[in-house]
C-alpha cells in the first residue's frame, strides 16, 4: 500500500480506520563499494514492502537524500546538512502524524544520521504524541550476518551487499570487487574522504561473498528479525 498511489478520498477512508501505521523509509546517496549509490534507499524500501502487510501499514514516500560525510568525496555521492535533515525529518514526521496515524516506523538505511533521526522522532512525539520507533536495521541484525557468513559486516560490506544482492542482483558489480577494497577502519581515526568505500569495523569482517542463496537467506532473516521486534513494540504500546 503505497501512499503516493492513493487518491485523497481513498486515503480518507483507509486512515485511521483500516491503517493506523505508516512506514517511512529513509536513506542517503553515497558510494557503496560494488553496490549502487542508492543502497541505503533500496534496502529500507524493499524491507518496508515486505513488512507492510504484517504491520497493516501504509508506506510513505521515502526520504532518499540524507547526510553523507566521509564518503562525499566519491563520485555521485550527495548530502544535505545535519541541521537541514533533522528539521526536515521532524516536519515530515509531524505531518504524517497529522494525517491521523497512531504509529510511525522510520526504517533507516544509513548510519550517518542516527542521532538526527532520534532527535526528530523525539520532537515529533513531544509535539503530536504519535508513537514512533526508528529502526537501524543492520544494527539489530549483526548476529545474523555472522551466523550465515561467518564474519561481521560493515559499510557496503558483507551484510549491505547481501541485502542489495537479494533485492537487485543486477545492480551488484562483482567484477569490480577484490578483497583489498575492504578497509578495516581503525579505531581513533576519522578521515575525509574515507580511504575506502567498503568499510569493516573489526578484523576479518566485511569481505564479500556473492552467493545468491546466502544473500536471500540473509535478507529474509533480517526482515523477520525487524518484524519480530516491531510486532513486540506494537503489542507493548497497546498497554499505554
Amino acid at each position: 500500500m503505497l501512499w503516493e498511489e492513493l487518491n485523497w478520498a481513498e486515503f480518507e477512508k483507509l486512515v485511521p480506520g483500516t491503517y493506523d501505521t505508516a512506514i517511512l523509509p529513509v536513506g542517503t546517496i553515497e558510494a557503496h563499494g560494488v553496490s549502487p549509490l542508492g543502497t541505503d534507499n533500496l534496502i529500507p524500501m524493499e524491507m518496508a514492502r515486505r513488512l507492510a502487510g504484517d504491520l497493516k501499514a501504509i508506506i510513505a514516500p521515502p526520504v532518499n537524500h540524507g547526510i553523507t560525510s566521509s564518503l562525499l568525496g566519491y563520485p555521485g555521492s550527495l548530502t544535505v546538512s545535519s541541521a537541514t535533515f533533522e528539521k526536515y525529518m521532524t516536519e515530515i514526521l509531524v505531518s504524517i502524524a497529522a494525517c491521523r496515524f497512531d504509529k510511525i516506523v522510520v526504517l533507516n538505511g544509513h548510519g550517518g544520521q542516527i542521532e538526527q533521526l532520534g532527535r526528530a522522532a523525539k520532537e515529533a512525539w513531544n509535539l503530536k504524541r504519535v508513537k514512533i520507533t526508528v529502526v537501524h536495521w543492520w544494527v539489530c541484525c549483526d548476529d545474523i550476518v555472522e551466523k550465515i557468513y561467518g564474519r561481521g559486516g560493515g559499510h557496503a560490506a558483507t551484510d549491505e551487499n547481501a541485502a542489495v544482492q537479494a533485492i537487485r542482483p543486477d545492480l551488484i558489480k562483482a567484477d569490480l570487487y577484490s578483497d583489498d577494497m575492504v578497509f578495516n577502519q581503525p579505531g581513533g581515526f576519522t578521515s575525509y574522504p574515507n580511504p575506502g568505500t567498503i568499510l569493516a569495523y573489526k578484523e576479518g569482517a566485511g569481505f564479500i561473498d556473492f552467493d545468491q542463496k546466502k544473500a536471500e537467506q540473509y535478507f529474509e532473516a533480517a526482515v523477520e528479525r525487524v518484524k519480530s521486534h516491531l510486532l513486540d513494540i506494537f503489542k507493548r504500546w497497546e498497554r499505554l
